[in-house]
């Protein structure tokens, strides 16, 4: 169904080179016998400029240009929630596999459209959710899946972590409902098996 890369690195994207990307760019530099970072792409032009400048990359302003002008295999996508969606899609529309940033979307009819969209690319869409592999939630995940807790109806879970103000006042979208979804989104999110 999806072509195998072999004898090649596996080209890669990635859009919005803010707070999140730090985490991408170094999973880059760790898995540089797999990956080659081909592009960047972020809005703001003196955040594009400054990695452009440290990766040797090219570097778009639109999303759009990237796609059309680059050859990718997969997109890094690390920009705010609610533009997932859209990016996604149009990705999907270029052949381009995608791994997105959590929550994937702020809405549950965006999520459903942006699976439609990759079925229909036959691309791939993967949602990172790096605390999976966490010693405690794999416990969990084990229980569960051995039936030790017998047939679930309901699950309550707890995030006894907060984000600071400063947090909030780093981003004008961050604590948004459009772009941010609030904090069962953006936080709780981390938490999903």
């Amino acid at each position: 169904m999806f072509q195998t890369i072999k004898n090649r690195k596996i080209r890669l994207g990635i859009i919005g080179c803010g707070r999140i990307s730090k985490s991408h760019f170094n999973s880059f530099e760790i898995h540089t016998k797999e990956l080659e970072l081909v592009s960047i792409c972020d809005d703001d032009p003196e955040v594009l400029k400054q990695h452009e400048l440290k990766y040797k990359v090219n570097a778009y302003l639109r999303l759009e240009d990237m796609l059309r002008k680059e050859e990718l295999d997969l997109i890094a996508i690390c920009t705010p929630s609610g533009f997932h969606p859209g990016q996604v899609e149009m990705a999907a529309e270029y052949g381009v596999h995608i791994m997105t940033e959590k929550p994937m979307a702020t809405r549950m009819a965006d999520g459903i459209k942006m699976i439609k969209a990759c079925d229909d690319a036959n691309v791939w869409l993967f949602v990172v959710k790096q605390n999976r592999r966490n010693p405690t939630l794999q416990l969990l995940k084990r229980a569960v899946d051995e039936k030790r807790f017998g047939r679930i109806y309901m699950v309550h879970l707890n995030v006894f972590w907060t984000r600071s103000q400063e947090y909030y006042d780093s981003a004008k979208w961050r604590g948004t409902w459009e772009l941010d979804g609030g904090a069962f989104m953006n936080q709780a999110s981390h938490y999903s098996l």
